[in-house]
């Protein structure tokens, strides 16, 4: 089970030096009751927090928050809310927090995971902190920011059972041009293999690909428990290159469902609940709500969850 640790809003600690890498914001600090109304919307939130927060401190904004907060399970995790991802855990304790939920519930000591697109490592120190010293996790981000913070929150909490891929992962093996993420609208997670997911022209930089069938076989792993594959745009490619891994090791798969995304490789995400059903598996949205089979279209983007289904 995952705790918060009760600290009032005074204690939160500097965050450790930035990347070189990051965006340039105004030094001015944050108003000071800042850490004292995320301290509260991190426990409660209640219908309308969101929108009054957004008023109150938007993410992105020219006084951003950049501190050392609690994280899941007592563990640390650096903060920058220029980056939206960040200024949501900065707020609310987690992004996709029903995720974050399950893979605390699933994973054991020992086990393996691998995070496809694991951005500054939300999950994937989850998925650490389960499979303790005796397990491993594989990490695969390619964009540099993110991976420069994921390092440093894996340092900070002395997570050492992690494998850093600066990489990313589809269909086949090669080397693509990534599509850097979006500097003016703070979104630090949408660097993409496809550049028209990004959302503007960015700077593009060469990028080592994998597939996850090649991966595993120049990286043998004895197991393979759970994949996240939030891979802005590639999930479909990355599964038709994962299929041997996928029939060998049965692992539980969460995979952002974004239809823009998959529109435009004219695929729908009945295409994906017939590739699982092809490997054994069901399909279940698990974000929003109760545990439900997907059954049929769905328009808004979330995180799916794909078991095999004799589980």
């Amino acid at each position: 089970m995952t705790s918060t640790l009760m600290r009032p809003p005074l204690a939160e600690t500097p965050a450790l030096a930035d990347s070189p890498k990051t965006p340039p914001v105004d030094s001015v600090p944050p108003p000071f009751w800042v850490p004292g109304l995320a301290w509260l919307t991190r426990r409660f939130h209640p219908k309308g927090t969101d929108k009054l927060v957004r008023a109150l401190h938007p993410p992105g904004n020219a006084r951003p928050v950049k501190a050392v907060i609690d994280y899941d399970d007592g563990m640390l995790i650096n903060i920058d809310t220029h980056s939206f991802l960040e200024w949501y855990i900065y707020f609310y304790g987690a992004f996709r927090p029903n995720v974050s939920k399950m893979l605390n519930r699933m994973l054991r000591p020992g086990q393996v995971a691998f995070d496809i697109g694991s951005n500054i490592g939300m999950h994937a120190m989850i998925m650490a902190n389960r499979v303790g010293p005796t397990g491993r996790v594989h990490v695969f981000e390619p964009d540099p920011h993110p991976l420069g913070r994921l390092k440093a929150n894996m340092h900070l909490n002395g997570l050492d059972n992690v494998t850093l891929n600066q990489a990313a992962v589809s269909s086949r093996t090669e080397t693509r041009q990534l599509f850097l993420h979006d500097d003016t609208i703070g979104n630090f997670a949408n660097a993409s293999l496809q550049a028209a997911n990004v959302g503007r022209s960015t700077k593009a930089i060469d990028m080592k690909v994998w597939s996850l069938d090649d991966y595993v076989e120049a990286n043998p792993v004895p197991r393979l428990d759970a994949i996240k594959l939030l891979a802005q745009g590639e999930e479909w490619n990355a599964l038709q290159g994962a299929q041997k891994t996928i029939a060998r090791f049965k692992p539980k798969i969460f995979f952002l469902w974004e239809p823009s995304y998959w529109a435009r490789q004219s695929l729908c995400l009945m295409d994906a609940v017939r590739f699982f059903k092809d490997c054994g598996y069901m399909t279940y949205k698990i974000e929003f709500g109760a545990r439900l089979p997907v059954t049929d279209e769905i328009p808004m983007g979330q995180v799916l969850l794909a078991v095999p289904d004799r589980m």
